[in-house]
């Protein structure tokens, strides 16, 4: 739509729509516009809904409208971004972009804050974490934090929550801007509440968001390593946090690997992206489907001698890879709550078996009595069967369960063991106990 279908009213009308509008319906409507109709509403925009609206966008539209803007309009833009939105917004664009960004449009006093949170390292605390809080010192009386927060120039939603400082700038506590207004005779010491957690700003974001999973707590504080209070994270936050941890988390249980990290929708996303981030662990899995295959042909002799056993193959590496899926994720659940962790293997060993014996012994009688009313074979053969499906289902929860704990122990995330790899261990393990039964039981 270009500017001259606009009338007068109609821009009046479009005016007072948009600025009624949430920021995240908003980025959702200019993902589907044309710069054109994006720059009329821009300037008509609230400045502050414009900013917030415009850091809801993917990073290719950002810089699309950052290209179309003067650097007076950019300047404009960037001082009503918060800093973390700024940070987010940077780490998006071109090092060509974010050098005139930083040299020429971000004003000095914010420049060390903007490089400070720059150089947190990715999905870490520091990294997404809003240094615009308001913090008074306890031997402040309510009057006087009340006067401080009456010239703050912060949003509303930031100021319902006021932290409380030592004379060292060390965080002690937080008081409700409430209980101020109703309280401002009082100590403001008595009006302190205790946080139950912090963070660092070079912990990992999923971290603290499982602070405010845990705590149901409104905003974790982040301080260094002395305890003064550097910024903080809103629990609105975390749940993003935890949105995309789990979307991660989905992503390598089922062997994608993630090329970009921008949310871009399921039906925008480039075709051959998403072949790419499939591919990778597709082709690992080929690759190491190669010694199931030398264990088959090694026991080539076997299997022409008793056909039967090929029919009873998928089905036993379909229940140990599902026995150890089902292991690995309820390990890697209780690893994230914080219940278990690599001291514990022996344990989660000993559990894991004690639980493969009785869903593995439930299992072969199910399969017993399936192959005694379903199919004719020998005694051999059904026992070869069974004797196999029980030492899997065993196996495969006790590899499913400690492959976590070691992934964790390493640092790589657990999630990983939870897809292809214990797949890929289970299908190799699987062949070589049928076919060592078999060959001691039929042959």
């Amino acid at each position: 739509m270009e500017n001259s279908t606009y009338t007068a009213e109609s821009l009046k009308a479009l005016q007072a729509h948009i600025n009624t509008m949430d920021p995240v319906d908003l980025a959702e409507e200019f993902r589907d516009l044309t710069m054109t109709e994006i720059a009329v509403r821009m300037k008509i925009m609230n400045k502050d809904l414009l900013a917030d609206t415009f850091a809801l966008l993917p990073s290719e539209q950002k810089q699309e409208i950052i290209e179309s803007l003067s650097d007076e309009k950019t300047m404009s833009l960037i001082q009503d971004l918060d800093e973390d939105e700024l940070v987010d917004t940077l780490q998006e664009l071109p090092a060509n972009m974010v050098r005139r960004i930083m040299n020429y449009l971000v004003d000095d006093v914010r420049r060390p804050v903007i490089n400070k949170l720059l150089g947190y390292p990715e999905d870490s605390v520091g990294s997404i974490m809003s240094v615009n809080f308001m913090a008074v010192k306890k031997n402040v009386s309510p009057t006087q934090a009340l006067q401080k927060i009456m010239s703050s120039d912060l949003d509303a939603n930031r100021l319902e929550q006021i932290w409380v400082t030592d004379e060292s700038l060390v965080l002690i506590g937080y008081v409700y801007l409430a209980d101020l207004l109703r309280n401002q005779d009082a100590h403001l010491v008595d009006l302190l509440n205790s946080f139950p957690a912090s963070v660092l700003a070079t912990d990992d974001q999923e971290d603290a968001a499982k602070i405010a999973q845990k705590y149901d707590i409104s905003e974790i504080p982040v301080t260094d390593s002395e305890g003064r209070l550097v910024g903080f994270i809103p629990a609105e936050w975390a749940i993003d946090i935890l949105h995309e941890e789990y979307e991660e988390d989905m992503a390598n249980i089922h062997g994608i690997q993630e090329s970009d990290d921008s949310p871009v929708p399921y039906l925008e996303k480039s075709s051959f992206r998403m072949a790419k981030d499939r591919t990778t662990w597709l082709i690992i899995c080929l690759i190491t489907a190669t010694f199931t295959g030398f264990i088959i042909h090694r026991y080539e002799d076997l299997l022409s001698a008793a056909v039967v056993l090929t029919s009873y193959i998928p089905m036993l590496m379909d229940s140990g890879g599902n026995a150890g899926t089902q292991a690995s994720t309820t390990v890697i659940r209780a690893l994230y709550a914080g219940e278990v962790g690599f001291k514990d293997t022996l344990r989660v060993i000993l559990k894991e078996s004690t639980i493969g014996l009785m869903t593995g012994g439930a299992l072969v009688a199910v399969n017993i009595v399936r192959m005694l009313i379903l199919e004719d074979v020998n005694l051999a053969v059904n026992l070869t069967v069974g004797i196999t499906l029980l030492i899997t289902i065993v196996l495969s929860k006790v590899i499913g369960g400690i492959m976590p704990l070691i992934a964790d122990k390493f640092n790589i995330d657990p999630t990983v063991m939870a897809g292809p790899i214990i797949t890929t261990i289970v299908d190799t393990m699987v062949l070589l106990i049928y076919f060592e039964v078999a060959s001691f039981l039929i042959f």
